[in-house]
């Protein structure tokens, strides 16, 4: 009977340390994944950050672009219209 008890206890005390380890690993993993959660939308919001400087960056280049040929092509129409009037 004393035997059994000693047993018992024993057997309780095991697993109450292996439950114990477990839970602070499961801590631990739990703490990591919430930094590398944290870390990966730092991320994120970096790179959308930057695609939308990018972004911008490539619309004030073509807009430039666009308004540059929209000039040239205004002043060929406005000194082929002086000729045609000049006759």
């Amino acid at each position: 009977m004393e035997t059994l008890i000693t047993f018992g206890l024993g057997a309780g005390t095991v697993l109450i340390v292996i439950g114990v380890v477990a839970v602070f690993k499961l801590v631990k993993q739990v703490k990591a994944l919430k930094q590398a959660t944290v870390d990966i939308g730092n991320t994120m919001t970096q790179e959308i950050q930057h695609l939308h400087h990018r972004i911008d960056d490539t619309e004030r280049t073509l807009n430039s672009a666009i308004d540059s040929r929209l000039d040239r092509l205004e002043t060929k129409i406005t000194r082929e219209y002086r000729q045609v009037l000049k006759g």
